[in-house]
């Protein structure tokens, strides 16, 4: 009788560790994935300011300025920072020879992989603006 007792505490603490085990798991992924996807954005975010100084200099130069976002360069080929595209990153201006005069740059169509099996998303559209400095 008394060995039947510990064969079932056994087996509720082994079920009991299963799922605490479960539960701790898929919270240290999420913790991860939240702070990959987070360092990515502000990868991309730090990329794109430093190219909108860029283009606030050389208003004309979009080519540049895409570059710019892609590979931290005025020029540059292949893939860029995460597997961005030239397609992904649209440059503007607006109110050109106003004192209005602003540089916007989009990037659009982020995906970003996550650890946890199977995800991956699409970031919503990232957006910087500065004003072109007076020549």
């Amino acid at each position: 009788m008394l060995m039947n007792t510990k064969k079932r505490r056994a087996g509720t603490a082994l079920v009991e560790t299963a799922l605490s085990l479960g539960l701790f798991t898929s919270i240290v992924f999420s913790l991860f994935d939240f702070g990959y996807v987070m360092y990515m954005h502000q990868t991309v975010v730090s990329r794109m300011q430093d190219a909108a100084r860029y283009a606030s200099l050389n208003p004309t130069d979009t080519t540049g300025t895409k570059n710019y976002v892609l590979y931290r360069a005025t020029t540059g080929s292949g893939t860029g920072l995460f597997g961005l595209q030239a397609s992904n990153v649209a440059v503007a201006r607006a109110g050109s020879g106003t004192g209005a005069d602003r540089i916007t740059i989009t990037v659009s169509g982020f995906a970003f992989r996550l650890i946890a099996p199977g995800q991956c998303g699409t970031a919503k559209p990232i957006t910087v603006t500065a004003p072109v400095e007076p020549n």
